[in-house]
């Protein structure tokens, strides 16, 4: 996307934060965002879950250039 002059962030959880730098020095696109989340998500209840998606979809949008 990013090569296309799109916007392009990658949403990880921190357990995956070194293997998302990998790939995106590989693909030369070393200062792709990352939006962090914690980890883990999928042991997590869901309510608890959308409350986390809730607390990052701020800064999800700040990263991809949505004005506020």
């Amino acid at each position: 996307m990013a090569a296309r002059g799109k916007t392009a962030v990658a949403v990880v959880t921190e357990e995956f934060v070194p293997l998302a730098e990998i790939m995106a020095r590989n693909m030369e696109r070393p200062g792709l965002r990352l939006c962090v989340l914690p980890y883990p998500l999928d042991t997590r209840p869901e309510p608890e879950v959308r409350r986390i998606a809730q607390r990052f979809w701020g800064s999800l949008l700040q990263a991809l250039g949505v004005p506020s």
